[in-house]
């Protein structure tokens, strides 16, 4: 397969993979159990927990481990919902969120009397940072959910920003950061972006599915989601997995170490994708402009006026090509992704969006043959 939807999930390679076999033929002991293998078990989370906080600069017992990112989004935003703190019953996000925030929120806004403000998207669909200020200005809120790094457009919010207007006008708001999409794409230093949740799916990075973690600042108070028998400081009950955990510290240190190989990497592959496309006789935009906004490399949204993107998706997938439109979670539901909806783009034109998601495992010949094939689609089913 020639693979472009790194962003939905990113493939196992042999060295994790073979790292995860591993754990789970020697390390798959109840961690709770009071015996050798137990206890060892239990050891090996400490282990990882400790690897993982040094290479994303957070303390040791801010790490939650969940089953993936929306777990984790769930409990950052439910957890502060439902904690004992004051509360206004008012939480601040973006119209360019994932569903598990977004679906969430509308929970909340539903079954708890919750108010919802939504702010609008710039042309680079980040954060409108004027609207954002003027929402702070005049609303107290219980919480702040914002993207790290757009999932279909590639772009990052301006966070720095974002903290220094918290910090002005409403000191003690919390933060959440839904980060699924800046782990092993940009530096991540946890404690200097001063935010107190952030959120993380492991499978992002090549990780067996199943896991994620949540970070929460020490003076932070959640309510948690999931009760029982009081693991990880009754933050998260429920037996945890030694050898996912150990195997996801053994990945984020990977990503850590190659971050800028592979970031070096994936740029020059974008760069060729560019130089490729421009010298196809076919009409294409890519969305964001990486001049005018920051935007990692890895993630390309592109606009095929001629050709619905789900038609193209269907006849590159006979071709034994993988792309996608949207999130991997609204193509299931074969819809857009609600920012594509809110980039003022020409009617409809939203449904001419494909994504082409980038790896440093990818190679210039494959994208030959991606711009080939979709050369040949648009040349056969252009409108």
């Amino acid at each position: 397969m020639y693979y472009f939807d790194h962003t939905a999930t990113k493939l196992i390679n042999q060295d994790i993979l073979d790292f995860y076999k591993k754990q789970l033929k020697e390390n798959n002991y109840n961690p709770a159990a009071i015996y050798t293998a137990g206890i060892k078990a239990s050891e090996s989370i400490q282990a990882a927990s400790k690897k993982i906080a040094e290479d994303l600069n957070c303390s040791i017992d801010e790490i939650i481990y969940t089953s993936g990112a929306t777990e984790s989004i769930n409990t950052a935003i439910k957890g502060i919902a439902f904690s004992p703190n004051p509360k206004h019953k008012r939480i601040l996000t973006s119209a360019g969120e994932h569903a598990a925030t977004l679906e969430t929120l509308k929970f909340l806004e539903q079954k708890c009397d919750y108010i919802i403000d939504i702010c609008d998207l710039n042309e680079n669909g980040q954060v409108d940072i004027e609207q954002f200020e003027n929402y702070l200005q005049k609303n107290k809120y219980d919480l702040i959910t914002l993207i790290h790094v757009n999932n279909v457009l590639g772009t990052i919010n301006p966070i720095k920003e974002i903290v220094k207007l918290r910090d002005q006008y409403q000191r003690d708001l919390p933060i959440h950061l839904d980060s699924v999409q800046a782990l092993g794409k940009i530096l991540l230093d946890l404690h200097a972006l001063k935010v107190e949740l952030i959120s993380f799916s492991l499978h992002k990075i090549g990780v067996p599915k199943g896991i994620g973690l949540l970070y929460k600042a020490k003076n932070t108070r959640i309510e948690p989601l999931i009760h029982g028998g009081g693991q990880q400081n009754n933050l998260r009950s429920g037996t945890e997995n030694p050898a996912l955990a150990v195997t996801a510290a053994y990945a984020i240190n990977q990503v850590t170490i190659n971050l800028p190989a592979d970031l070096d990497k994936v740029r020059k592959l974008k760069e060729y994708l560019q130089q490729s496309l421009s010298k196809a006789n076919f009409n294409y935009h890519f969305i964001i402009d990486s001049k005018q906004a920051e935007v990692v490399p890895h993630i390309n949204a592109i606009l095929f006026p001629d050709l619905r993107a789900e038609t193209l998706l269907n006849v590159l997938n006979a071709e034994n090509i993988a792309v996608s439109i949207g999130s991997a979670c609204s193509n299931k539901k074969s819809e857009q992704n609600l920012v594509l909806r809110n980039l003022q783009l020409a009617a409809k034109m939203d449904k001419h969006i494909l994504r082409i998601s980038l790896s440093s495992s990818n190679s210039e010949q494959e994208i030959d043959v991606l711009v080939t094939k979709i050369a040949k689609a648009l040349a056969k089913y252009a409108i």
